[in-house]
């Protein structure tokens, strides 16, 4: 197996546990009997262990190399992620969803700079396919957790079923990579090095699309519950239409990537989810509303993966270091977006609770220009 399939193996079955999460978060709520307050808050402590690992995972990706870090940061993720599911209280899901986000963070940190690592030695444009595959990913866990829900089993014990029957094949795919050296050699003293005010904007222009991403995983099954009443099975359906049209934007996202200016191809796409949005809230009906969020799925596709390109491209700092403080920034939407469309929704509803988005996609558009490369690479 070489390196590109293997990553693209790895992206590929990293996220099925976490896609199962998703459809099962409004009975979890149901059962320890939260809020849509209270569950955006305990939603949180996955954000906070992200931001909390990634304050030092560069450092660890430098010390251990794209190899260990993969390992150490995947096998802790397949461990700790179907725990939330069985907790019993807003103190406990805050506390392991925390302890599942720090393994999370390493395993994203080591995905995403591997990945840049292959692309920039065969100077071929890999990235958006590989973040095409890891939304396939979620989109096969979200089917399998809904599918799940529709059966009645319970959210615990199917997770941890995810967890087994993916864990082995994603470790061997990992330890199959090459093992990459992740400190610079471009960038002496590259860790104390200030990030630059290019990542910054870069990072920026990723967090609008990642707090969009983030609060439709964390939000949308909760959305469809609420709004139109739908049905455990089709309220974790709704996920499903997001992820495959976050899929279908990423597989082709390295095509358009090539023939298109990146900066402007990431400004219209985020028009296309600002559209999508407005559908998805205003819609009277739910298949219109399912209509919206394939908009803003295809619309925020690329948003990630280009950032990490860009990021890793710059020569000022290690990749690792690039990635980390944009996986951080990019990481606070996920900390800010929850808390703030729980609280809109719960002093109006959640129709207007999603629209508190509309601030994160307009900073997006406004950042997208930092995306411009040196140089345009091939299609691999």
């Amino acid at each position: 197996m070489n390196d590109v399939a293997a990553i693209r193996w790895v992206f590929l079955l990293q996220p099925l546990i976490l896609g199962a999460w998703f459809p099962r978060i409004p009975q979890v709520q149901q059962t320890i009997g939260l809020s849509e307050g209270a569950l955006a808050f305990a939603l949180i402590g996955m954000p906070i262990g992200l931001l909390i690992a990634l304050s030092f995972g560069s450092k660890i990706a430098e010390r251990l190399g794209s190899r260990s870090l993969l390992t150490l940061g995947l096998g802790g993720y397949v461990i700790l992620m179907p725990i939330p599911a069985f907790t019993t209280s807003w103190l406990t899901l805050f506390g392991t969803l925390m302890l599942a986000g720090v393994a999370m963070a390493i395993a994203q940190l080591s995905l995403n700079v591997t990945a840049s690592e292959v692309e920039e030695r065969s100077d071929k444009l890999i990235m958006n396919g590989c973040h095409g595959f890891w939304s396939v990913g979620v989109l096969c866990g979200a089917i399998i957790g809904s599918f799940m829900a529709g059966l009645a089993v319970q959210p615990g014990p199917a997770l941890v079923g995810v967890a087994v029957l993916s864990g082995g094949p994603l470790l061997y795919a990992a330890r199959a990579i090459t093992d990459f050296d992740l400190k610079s050699n471009d960038a002496v003293g590259a860790p104390t090095k200030k990030p630059s005010r290019q990542l910054i904007n870069i990072a920026l222009f990723g967090f609008g699309a990642a707090t969009t991403e983030g609060a439709m995983a964390d939000w949308l099954a909760v959305f469809m519950t609420n709004t139109f009443s739908a049905a455990p099975g089709i309220a974790g359906a709704s996920y499903a239409v997001f992820a495959l049209c976050l899929a279908a934007g990423r597989f082709s996202g390295d095509s358009l990537k090539a023939r298109f200016r990146v900066e402007a191809l990431a400004q219209a796409l985020v028009m296309l989810a600002l559209a999508g949005l407005f559908v998805a809230i205003a819609s009277p009906v739910l298949w219109l509303s399912f209509f919206g969020v394939a908009m803003i799925g295809f619309g925020v596709s690329i948003g990630f993966p280009v950032a990490v390109s860009a990021a890793s491209a710059l020569k000022d700092r290690s990749s690792a270091a690039n990635v980390a403080v944009l996986t951080q920034i990019t990481l606070c939407g996920f900390l800010v977006g929850p808390p703030v469309i729980g609280l809109i929704a719960e002093a109006s509803n959640m129709r207007i609770g999603l629209a508190g988005l509309v601030p994160a996609l307009l900073l997006a558009f406004l950042m997208a220009p930092a995306l411009k490369p040196a140089s345009r690479p091939v299609l691999a």
